[in-house]
């Protein structure tokens, strides 16, 4: 059921988190800093109430997050865990949780909150969905942003510097299209629990080894453009990850280093999974690619989604090329 008040989804949440013993708290597979991070900021305003919360992922957390205890305060899905109550962030798809999605049927009760568009949602689920609201820490950050007050200092920082990375993350730095007075408004706001944003942008985007970054030297080298440069294509492959010793875990956010070259409209970067399936992630401006994205099996927002596709690399940006062509 779509719940349409910030009030009430909080209502619903702090009720439901007193009567349920066992609670688990879950985002998309291939989590970002803003699904992962809220994450973290869910389970310390939980902890704080005397709340026990489980942070259930795919696979261990990435080291990008090791300055907010990622690893020691998450575990990896196995078929044994069950909760009574599950907390979904920045997703409300159950084919977007992942290998986690069988914790939603045995739950007893499900509330997800969310700020991509809204598609297939999960039945039986209190969602809440606010697509003008940056980010999902963000949302959390207006439910409880009166309790994070109360909150011991070495807390209220804690969860500070975590929803001040979901917006970094979701803005790009500020950079992307969906910056508002309230973006500005919230981080201003998280300046009183002593946060050092240049500090955390540095630890969160800019803290590259020397082999990541050949690796995204790599990538760049593949650039293509399309109809006057308005197109630009990118791809990663598994052969590029092994010669420069990472994980797919280094794939996140490449289109970042294409970000405004000239009279590019839209971006795509094609990340290879397998020989015969590649993940997208599609940015623009000018059209909707969340279009794109959902008609693959995908989703997210307006400007900025992704899908995972079979089939050959070319005849994946053929196909795709078609579906911006369409739109442009």
């Amino acid at each position: 059921m779509i719940i349409n008040q910030l009030s009430e989804i909080k209502r619903i949440l702090d009720d439901s988190i007193k009567k349920y013993p066992s609670i688990g708290i879950v985002t998309h597979k291939n989590p970002d800093g803003d699904g992962f991070c809220a994450s973290l900021v869910m389970q310390e305003l939980l902890m704080n109430k005397g709340i026990k919360a489980d942070i259930v992922l795919e696979e261990p957390a990435r080291a990008v997050y090791d300055f907010l205890q990622g690893s020691e305060r998450t575990i990896v899905f196995s078929e044994h865990l069950r909760y009574d109550l599950l907390i979904i962030l920045d997703c409300h798809e159950e084919e977007r949780i992942g290998i986690c999605a069988p914790l939603i049927p045995t739950a007893k009760k499900i509330i997800a909150i969310d700020h991509h568009l809204e598609h297939g949602l999960i039945p039986d689920t209190d969602t809440y969905i606010d697509i003008k609201t940056v980010s999902v820490g963000a949302i959390i950050f207006q439910m409880y942003n009166d309790e994070i007050d109360s909150l011991p200092a070495e807390s209220s920082n804690y969860i500070a510097k975590a929803l001040y990375i979901t917006i970094l993350n979701d803005t790009d730095n500020f950079l992307n299209a969906n910056v508002d007075a309230e973006t500005f408004s919230i981080c201003s706001s998280l300046m009183k629990y002593k946060i050092k944003p240049g500090q955390l942008t540095e630890l969160f985007l800019l803290s590259k080894p020397a082999n990541e970054m050949r690796f995204v030297g790599e990538v760049l080298s593949t650039i293509q453009t399309y109809d006057n440069d308005q197109i630009l294509f990118i791809d990663s492959t598994i052969n590029m990850l092994r010669r420069n010793n990472l994980g797919p875990e280094a794939n996140t956010k490449l289109t970042r280093w294409v970000k405004g070259t000239q009279n590019v409209k839209v971006t795509v970067c094609f990340q290879e999974v397998s020989s015969t399936r590649y993940r997208m992630s599609l940015r623009s401006n000018y059209i909707n690619v969340n279009k794109i994205a959902v008609k693959y099996g995908g989703g997210g927002h307006e400007k900025a989604s992704g899908c995972e596709i079979k089939g050959k690399l070319d005849e994946i940006k053929r196909l795709i090329l078609d579906e911006i062509r369409e739109q442009l």
